[in-house]
């Protein structure tokens, strides 16, 4: 959600994860905004840098398995991807990823592919 306040995340690590039927089992999201309470057209003051996802593998409850969404007022920075293998726990149509605002570094495995194409860059 859009902050008042200026502020950073950084450093966040989420390793060796066993994901079990999860909605958005992947997920930065700076354009939350809890029963529409925020000014939508306000962009996060959090700076959001150095995260990393590596080794996470497991189902998925929804077909967006990875959500990137970062503030277009501060870009994601750092934001590493490796070793993704994430299936369908049934749903129908096959896995998918977004991504805003972020151009993340991506290793090994992607299943499914990470922000191959759907990534944009806000001008500032």
């Amino acid at each position: 959600m859009a902050s008042p306040i200026a502020g950073t995340a950084t450093n966040m690590h989420f390793l060796d994860i066993i994901i079990v039927n999860v909605s958005n089992p992947i997920l930065i999201d700076q354009e939350y905004y809890p029963w529409n309470q925020c000014n939508r057209k306000i962009p996060s003051k959090i700076k959001i840098n150095k995260v990393s996802f590596k080794n996470i593998r497991g189902t998925s409850a929804t077909p967006v398995a990875v959500k990137l969404f970062c503030s277009s007022n501060l870009p994601c920075k750092e934001v590493k991807v490796a070793n993704i293998d994430l299936v369908s726990n049934g749903i129908k149509g096959s896995l998918t990823s977004e991504c805003m605002n972020v151009k993340p570094i991506i290793l090994g495995i992607q299943n499914p592919p990470i922000c191959s194409s759907s990534y944009t860059i806000a001008s500032k």
